[in-house]
C-alpha cells in the first residue's frame, strides 16, 4: 500500500529516524511502516519513537504505556517528554503544538529527521480551517512536507495519502491503536471541520481530501517559483531588517504590497493580515511617517513572533515583540 521508493523520495534512509509517536492510527501506522523497512534493512539508520504526554486527558499515562510497550514488543528505543500545556495565550491546541515542537527542537541531532504522521485529510482540514478564518496563498499551501527544525529536519512523507488509507494499513496488519475520545468534541473548530464538514464532503466527492491536497502541493510549487522571481528581481532592495521607503514608493500598489509581506516573511514573524497591511500603506506609504509612527500585529495562535514596523532615516524598520 504504501511504496518505499515513494518514501524515499522524501527521507533519507541512511539517517537516523525518529517517529513522533503518540498512539493514535496516523502515528502507529508510521512506526510500525519504518519498523518492517528497518526488519527488511532498508532503513541504515537508527529507527526510535517519540511520544510527548500532553497531560490533558485522565488517559494520558495510559497511552503512554501503551506506546512504550508497542515499542518494547519491537526493540524500538523509545523516549518520552511530558510537558505542561498553558491555554492563557493561545488556544489549546496551538498551545500543545508549540509545546511539542519545543521538545523536538531539543531532541534532534544533526543527523536526525523527525516523522510526522499528518496525511491527506490533515491538509484539507488546515486548509479549510484557514480559509474560515481568512487567509492569502501562504496559508493556502498546507503543511510543508520538509522544514528544518533545531540540528535536524522534519519531515511529513504521507501528505499524499488519505486517512483511509493509514486505516486499512493497521486493520490489514491487525495493529492495535488509541483512540483519543477528545477527537470525537466538537467544541474545537478543527473537530467540527473534521467531524461534520468533512463527513459530509466526502459523502458527495470522496476524493475530496486527496484532491485538496493536491491543490494546495500545485499552490505551494506556484508559490515558490513566484518567490524566486521576486527575489530575482527585488532582491539586493529586501534585506535585513530594514526596507528603503524611496524604494517602495516607486512601486505600484500592489507590488508595494508584495515586496513588504516578502520580506516580512523572510524576517520569519508573523505575517499581517489584509487589514493590517492597509494600515501600513496608510501610515508609512501614504502618509509621511515620522520616528512615532507604529503598527503592531500579531497572529491568533501566536505561532510565530509578535512584530511592529517604525520609521528611522528613510527606512521602514521591522520590529520583534
Amino acid at each position: 500500500m504504501f511504496d518505499p521508493n515513494t518514501f524515499f523520495n522524501t527521507v533519507n534512509p541512511n539517517k537516523n529516524i525518529i517517529v513522533a509517536y503518540s498512539g493514535g492510527v496516523d502515528s502507529t501506522a508510521m512506526l510500525h511502516f519504518c519498523y518492517e523497512l528497518h526488519k527488511k534493512k532498508l532503513l541504515l539508520g537508527n529507527l526510535s519513537a517519540l511520544h510527548i504526554n500532553h497531560s490533558l486527558n485522565t488517559n494520558s499515562d495510559l497511552w503512554e504505556e501503551h506506546c512504550q510497550k508497542f515499542c518494547e514488543k519491537r526493540n524500538i528505543p523509545f523516549k518520552s517528554r511530558t510537558v505542561e500545556v498553558s491555554k492563557k495565550k493561545s488556544g489549546l491546541e496551538s498551545a500543545a503544538r508549540q509545546a511539542r515542537y519545543k521538545i523536538f527542537t531539543e531532541v534532534l541531532k544533526s543527523n536526525d529527521q523527525i516523522l510526522l504522521a499528518h496525511h491527506a485529510d490533515d491538509v484539507a482540514e488546515t486548509v479549510l480551517f484557514r480559509l474560515f478564518r481568512g487567509t492569502g496563498l501562504d496559508g493556502l499551501q498546507g503543511p510543508m512536507k520538509k522544514r528544518y527544525l533545531g540540528e535536524g529536519v522534519l519531515l511529513r512523507p504521507w501528505l499524499d495519502h488519505t486517512k483511509s488509507e493509514l486505516i486499512k494499513y493497521l486493520s490489514d496488519h491487525k495493529i492495535q491503536h488509541i483512540t483519543d475520545e477528545s477527537n470525537f468534541n466538537d467544541d474545537q473548530d478543527r473537530n467540527f471541520i473534521r467531524n461534520e464538514l468533512m463527513e459530509l464532503i466526502s459523502g458527495r466527492w470522496p476524493s475530496a481530501p486527496k484532491q485538496i491536497q493536491q491543490t494546495s502541493e500545485l499552490i505551494f510549487k506556484h508559490k515558490k517559483t513566484y518567490d524566486i522571481l521576486l527575489e530575482q528581481k527585488f532582491g539586493s532592495q529586501i534585506k535585513g531588517l530594514k526596507l528603503d521607503r524611496k524604494f517602495l514608493l516607486d512601486l505600484d500598489e500592489s507590488t508595494c504590497i508584495e515586496i513588504i509581506r516578502y520580506w516580512i516573511k523572510k524576517n520569519n514573524v508573523a505575517m499581517p493580515n489584509k487589514k493590517i497591511l492597509g494600515e501600513i500603506l496608510k501610515a508609512f506609504i501614504y502618509s509621511k511617517p515620522s520616528a512615532i509612527t507604529r503598527v503592531n500585529w500579531s497572529r491568533a495562535d501566536n505561532d510565530q513572533k509578535k512584530a511592529f514596523l517604525t520609521f528611522s532615516d528613510g527606512d521602514l524598520v521591522l520590529n520583534e515583540k
